[in-house]
């Protein structure tokens, strides 16, 4: 016993002995604190690094949209100049102003200057002139900017008009450029003419002078003022994207960073506290509804008629998707619908689409030969074979003829030209139409009419409303009609809503129209029972 209290003793006082516990503790702290330190340096570069290549992905996306405006610019006037007409401001020079305008997506509209003073516009003459004044700046290019031109007649927007010695000036709407998704709205972003360092267009810049290192010296990437601020200059025009992220996000994200860092016991509860949370919200959200109500009735569908105009006779309707919750609630199409694009649930609505057709209309459809009915197609739709699969089985399923179904297709379904082109041509050689929804809103021009294998154009019901009312848009649709026909396409106007749209459109040779004006929207029963009484009435 004494001899094993003796050696207790020694090992309780020997140096070795005494400082074994604190080293270890200390190397234990180091090793716990360097990945940690090397942690915090990492997550601030990292941070850094992500929110300056979003500025510059942003900056990168104004300008790309830019670009794209200012080659369709510079079409519109060669196109312009190279058919000159008699004198400027006669039918013959606005006639080919419209055309411009709905040839290219990103101009609004076309004028003409004498002196600064706008005579006339692709919708029609000025009486009086309205004075512009001279423009703010000329770019290097020699374009005359006037930013933030307000015209009587669209009194709420503040226009981009730029101009050229021609005396043709070209209007633009400013968000097109800038309608960019930001974080927050302490975000900006911009065009600025590099040769004049004036401001273009731009979005939520309360402080100019943080373009200053690029007017003064070039710099593209930098931070002033706390603001971190990327410029990307055209390699083509006399103009760069900028766009401006406070340093509080870099924060933010450095903040991100750091959830990393906590201790692992910390990490693995949080982290099942999160994907708890996750599946919590997973299962509550939207989008899983959405699923289920996909595979069971929730989704019906809605009928409006296509009514020849001539004789007022139903020939066809187009089919609606609607949503209808358990609970009784209706969500809207405008909500749903992009809800279940951004998800990836929309080819299974379209399915369902078919699918309803199918069991509900198939039996009464085939017994009625001169009636069609049109579906809608989302972007998705349009891609590999989908399409010409869910065509073949609605044709085996409900034994009825090609001719009896059409297709709608937005112009934004045909971005992708190749995909698009093709399965719209598959649908065809299968005996079906294909009509191009809500024309001359979205990307419309010549290019896609002659492109794609069309039949028939939807007018969207924007230029409906306008007829006759003096508005700047209600000479487009007489442009559109008159397009329509050169082309030898068939014509539908959508949103018709008074005898005077009406008279108006079949005066001008519009073969059918849709609207309040002849039936809401209804559920096939109902869309039965009408057409037994028109059949009977004739």
């Amino acid at each position: 016993m004494a001899e094993q209290a003796e050696a207790k003793a020694l090992t309780f006082r020997h140096p070795s002995r005494r400082w074994l516990v604190p080293v270890i503790s200390l190397l234990a702290l180091l090793a716990m604190l360097t990945p940690v330190v090397a942690a915090l340096v990492f997550a601030r570069q990292q941070s850094f690094s992500s929110e300056q290549r979003r500025a510059q992905f942003i900056a990168d996306e104004v300008l790309r949209r830019t670009d794209a405006t200012r080659s369709q610019m510079g079409m519109a006037l060669k196109q312009l100049h190279q058919t000159p007409a008699p004198e400027p401001c006669s039918s013959a020079d606005m006639q080919h102003m419209a055309t411009a305008v709905l040839q290219y997506e990103f101009i609004q509209g076309i004028g003409f200057l004498r002196d600064d003073n706008l005579i006339c516009t692709s919708a029609g003459p000025l009486s009086p002139p309205i004075d512009l004044g001279q423009p703010d700046f000329l770019t290097a290019n020699g374009y005359g900017v006037r930013p933030g031109v307000q015209l009587p007649f669209v009194p709420d927007v503040k226009l981009i008009v730029l101009s050229d010695a021609s005396g043709y000036a070209i209007f633009v709407h400013p968000r097109l450029v800038v309608d960019i998704p930001l974080n927050s709205e302490s975000e900006a972003i911009g065009v600025i003419a590099v040769s004049a360092g004036k401001i273009i267009n731009q979005r939520g810049l309360s402080d100019e002078s943080l373009l200053d290192p690029f007017r003064q010296a070039g710099t593209t990437n930098y931070v002033s003022k706390g603001q971190l601020v990327s410029v990307v200059p055209s390699k083509t025009g006399d103009y760069a994207g900028f766009s401006v992220i406070p340093m509080d996000e870099v924060t933010k994200e450095f903040k991100r960073y750091l959830l990393f860092l906590l201790p692992i016991g910390v990490v693995c509860g949080g982290a099942l506290l999160l994907l708890l949370g996750i599946a919590v919200r997973i299962e509550s959200s939207l989008a899983t509804t959405a699923r289920r109500a996909l595979k069971s009735d929730q989704i019906y569908l809605h009928y409006q008629p296509i009514v020849d105009l001539a004789t007022g006779r139903w020939v066809g309707a187009e089919a609606l998707a609607r949503w209808k919750r358990p609970t009784g609630e209706h969500i809207r199409p405008d909500l749903f619908v992009p809800m279940m694009e951004e998800t990836g649930l929309i080819s299974l609505l379209t399915e369902k689409v078919f699918q309803i057709i199918a069991e509900e209309a198939g039996p009464d459809l085939r017994q009625r030969e001169d009636f069609y009915l049109t579906i809608n197609l989302a972007p998705a739709d349009l891609a590999g074979d989908r399409l010409p699969r869910l065509v073949d089985g609605l044709l085996a399923k409900t034994g009825c003829a090609p001719r009896q179904f059409a297709l709608e297709v937005t112009e934004r379904g045909l971005v992708d030209a190749q995909d698009g082109r093709k399965a719209l041509e598959a649908a065809r050689s299968q005996g079906l139409r294909v009509a191009l929804d809500d024309f001359g809103t979205g990307y419309s021009s010549l290019a896609y009419l002659q492109k794609f294998p069309l039949d028939t154009i939807k007018i969207d019901k924007t230029f409906v409303d306008s007829i006759e009312t003096g508005a700047a848009t209600s000479s487009v649709i007489t442009h559109i009609i008159n397009m329509a026909r050169d082309l030898n396409l068939g014509l539908i106007a959508e949103g018709v809503e008074t005898e005077e749209q009406a008279r108006f459109l079949q005066g001008r040779g519009v073969a059918s129209g849709q609207g309040w004006l002849f039936a809401k929207p209804m559920d096939w029963a109902q869309l039965l029972a009408a057409l037994d009484q028109q059949r009977q009435a004739s």
